[in-house]
C-alpha cells in the first residue's frame, strides 16, 4: 500500500497531539506465582524488551556485512519499594535445594487522556537475576530494590486500538 499524505491525515491527523502520548503513571503490574496473583503496588520501575541475536552473513560480490536474526531473548528490569518479604520467601526454596523462582508478569497501560486506548501484555517464565530484600543507606531515602530479569514468552493480550494504520 502506497503512502498517501492526504489519506493519512484523515486517519491520524497531521501532528501528534501531546495529550495522546501515554503517561507512565497509568501502568499496573500483576505478578502470578504459585497460583496466587499479587498487584505490584510497590513497583516504581518496569522495563521489558526483546533482544535479537543476529549472526553475520558475508557474501562474495558484496562489501556489506549482512545480518540474520537467529533467536530472541526477553530481558528487563523490575524495581520497587521494599514493603514485603515476598521475593525472599519465594527465593529461599531454591537456595535450600528446591525449585527456582519463575512467575508471570501482566502489565496494563491506559492513559484516559490519550486516544491510544489500552494495552495489556503478559510475560511468561520471568526469572529474576537477583533476589531483592534489603537496601539500607544512611541518607534521607526509602528502601528500594531493583533486579534485572529474563523471560521466555510474551503474549499481547490487548493491543492499543486508538491509532489504526498509524
Amino acid at each position: 500500500m502506497a503512502y498517501n499524505p492526504d489519506e493519512s491525515e484523515s486517519i491520524v491527523g497531521k501532528y501528534l497531539n501531546g495529550r495522546d502520548t501515554i503517561s507512565t503513571k497509568d501502568a499496573t503490574i500483576f505478578v502470578t506465582m504459585d497460583g496466587n496473583i499479587w498487584p505490584m503496588i510497590e513497583c516504581n520501575q518496569f522495563k521489558a524488551k526483546l533482544e535479537k541475536n543476529k549472526e553475520d552473513v558475508q557474501t562474495l560480490g558484496s562489501r556489506w556485512k549482512h545480518k540474520k536474526t537467529t533467536s530472541v531473548e526477553g530481558t528487563g528490569t523490575l524495581g520497587g519499594y521494599v514493603i514485603t518479604s515476598m521475593w525472599l520467601e519465594h527465593a529461599l526454596p531454591y537456595i535450600k535445594g528446591g525449585k527456582d523462582l519463575y512467575f508471570q508478569a501482566t502489565c496494563s497501560i491506559e492513559d484516559p487522556t490519550s486516544a491510544a486506548g489500552k494495552q495489556t501484555f503478559q510475560l511468561d517464565d520471568v526469572n529474576l537475576d537477583d533476589v531483592p530484600f534489603a537496601d539500607f543507606e544512611a541518607d534521607d531515602d526509602v528502601m528500594q530494590w531493583e533486579s534485572d530479569f529474563t523471560f521466555e514468552g510474551i503474549h499481547l493480550v490487548e493491543p492499543f486500538t486508538g491509532f489504526k494504520n498509524a
